[in-house]
């Protein structure tokens, strides 16, 4: 709408519109002054008509939520207070029947109280009795009593005359005791004497077969000296027999050399057509010297050998020996 204001006082606007065909139209209104006026200071007065009533149903709102708010509390605190009653009931029951309860246990207490005090008055009538028969058994005892102190003054009077008779008795035994034990100190100073002999003896016979078992230890070194100095002098013997054959087969391994280099020469002779039969026959010379100078050198080595072989038992024996000896020279 598009007012527009004209010089006859009046107000014009134009309100652009649809139809019922959806087609836009125009429509022109027009407003006395007056009109205008009349119609704003109503929309004014319908604006603050509404703002009143907006504040007065806001404060109703207000006031009407703080009164839930106050019944709320109050009603929180009546529901409280019903429980603190509800409690104090609870309790003021349970009191009533722990009371019942007590009330009743006085009660049971109270009849076993009294059966307590007639048995009471029955046990002490018993008990008077009883004591008059602790009396009479007393009396009894006493009595008794009267008789066992006169049997035991009877008794002490016989222990004297026993004691009397014991020491006279005593005094008899001492001197016998007295020569019996002279007797036999003297018996055991004998028997001392003759076992200080006895064993002054042993000693004696101790001593003369400790001095012949050393004799027989310095002998017996002796010996053993004499045994160490042959079988080192056996040792000795057997190493220069060792090195004997040692050279005896360097030897002997020269000669096979020899031999085995003239049997080739003899060889190589014969395999010629004019072969010098001189020269042939030297070298067969040769080697029959050479395989006799093998068998001699066989020989000796097997002799010396065997001759090894004897001292290195004789040296082994002996050291045997010597080591039983100086075993049981320790010992």
């Amino acid at each position: 709408m598009s007012p527009g204001k004209l010089s006859h006082g009046m107000v014009y606007g134009v309100v652009h519109r649809t139809d019922n065909n959806h087609k836009r139209e125009m429509v022109v209104y027009g407003w006395s002054a007056d009109q205008l006026k009349e119609e704003m200071n109503y929309i004014k007065e319908v604006r603050a008509t509404l703002e009143k009533v907006r504040k007065k149903m806001y404060g109703e709102y207000d006031e009407m939520k703080r009164k839930i708010q106050q019944l709320t509390n109050e009603l929180k605190v009546t529901n409280a207070h019903q429980e603190s009653l509800e409690n104090h009931v609870r309790v003021q029951a349970a009191a009533l029947d722990s009371f019942s309860e007590m009330n009743s246990s006085l009660t049971s207490a109270s009849i076993d109280l009294q059966k307590t005090l007639v048995d009471v008055t029955l046990e002490n009538t018993d008990i008077r009795e009883q004591i008059r028969n602790l009396k009479h058994t007393h009396e009894q005892s006493m009595e008794k009593l009267r008789e066992k102190q006169k049997q035991l003054e009877t008794a002490q009077i016989e222990n004297q005359l026993l004691k009397l008779k014991v020491e006279s008795s005593q005094e008899a035994n001492a001197e016998v005791m007295r020569e019996m034990t002279r007797k036999l100190y003297s018996q055991y100073e004998e028997k001392m004497r003759e076992e200080e002999q006895k064993h002054k003896a042993e000693k004696e016979i101790l001593l003369e077969e400790t001095n012949r078992l050393l004799k027989a230890i310095e002998e017996s070194n002796k010996k053993m000296q004499i045994t160490e100095t042959s079988i080192q002098e056996k040792d000795r013997r057997i190493g220069e027999l060792d090195r004997l054959i040692e050279r005896m087969e360097e030897e002997r391994h020269q000669l096979q050399k020899q031999l085995e280099l003239n049997e080739i020469q003899l060889s190589g002779v014969k395999s010629e057509s004019n072969s010098d039969s001189e020269r042939s026959q030297h070298l067969e010379e040769v080697a029959a010297s050479l395989r006799e100078r093998i068998k001699h050198l066989d020989d000796m080595v097997h002799c010396q050998q065997k001759k090894v072989k004897h001292m290195v038992e004789e040296v082994r024996t002996s050291k045997t020996m010597y080591f039983e000896s100086s075993g049981n020279t320790d010992s």
